[in-house]
């Protein structure tokens, strides 16, 4: 069935998911005094190898022993987590507007929160969106089949019509594969550095960038 639409995470895909992970640090250290980054990116390592679970929660239960602050320190967290023109992947604004330009409608599919809205405006991408998943706009979050079904709702296709690209097995790939999407797993940022064989096979197309992601999807 030939595509009608390609559907985007943000974090990752788009900006640098090192924002987050700088954000939620200093959350940390904010509540717990300064910390062992060492002891930090273990923490972070095995959470990309789990493919699984929250990583706020994890490192609740590390640093304080309990969940008690997790609201507070998303709160911090959030205030911080701005994406600046310098996050943007060089290769992310081209590919999507080759795909627009290919006459495939153009979809943002992410857990963000409502300033990710003001970077996308400032760099470009937000005119080039016919649905704006953004959680904290939409309300739902990935994993969450309901964000994927919004998305094709909102741009009126099928999840055969519809490739979801996105750097998570467990929040992108296997949610918008569940509904049919075709999908492209993007091996960077917060995605599994040691991904295994049958982790490979899941998505429809594996790749450590978006160069070229345009001809590989006008092949499927």
């Amino acid at each position: 069935m030939k595509l009608a639409a390609a559907t985007f995470d943000v974090g990752g895909i788009v900006y640098s998911d090192d924002v987050f992970k700088r954000a939620i640090f200093a959350a940390i250290e904010n509540f717990a005094g300064p910390i062992d980054s060492a002891r930090f990116e273990k923490v972070y390592e095995e959470h990309l190898k789990s493919h699984s679970g929250s990583l706020r929660s994890k490192l609740c239960m590390e640093f304080f022993g309990s969940l008690d602050l997790k609201a507070e320190i998303m709160e911090f967290a959030t205030a911080r987590w701005n994406f600046e023109p310098s996050d943007i992947y060089s290769d992310a604004k081209a590919t999507i507007e080759e795909l627009k330009a290919s006459g495939l409608k153009i979809g943002l599919v992410a857990n963000q929160p409502k300033s990710a809205v003001d970077s996308l405006k400032r760099d470009g991408i937000f005119d080039l969106v016919d649905f704006l998943g953004i959680s904290a706009v939409v309300g739902l979050e990935k994993p969450d089949p309901r964000i994927f079904e919004l998305a094709l709702t909102e741009l009126g296709t099928t999840g055969p019509q519809t490739i979801h690209i996105g750097n998570r097995l467990d929040t992108d790939v296997i949610p918008a594969k569940s509904l049919g999407f075709k999908t492209v797993w993007i091996l960077r940022g917060e995605a599994n550095p040691t991904p295994s064989e049958a982790d490979l096979k899941v998505p429809n197309i594996v790749a450590t960038d978006l160069i070229n992601l345009a001809e590989q999807i006008a092949k499927l």
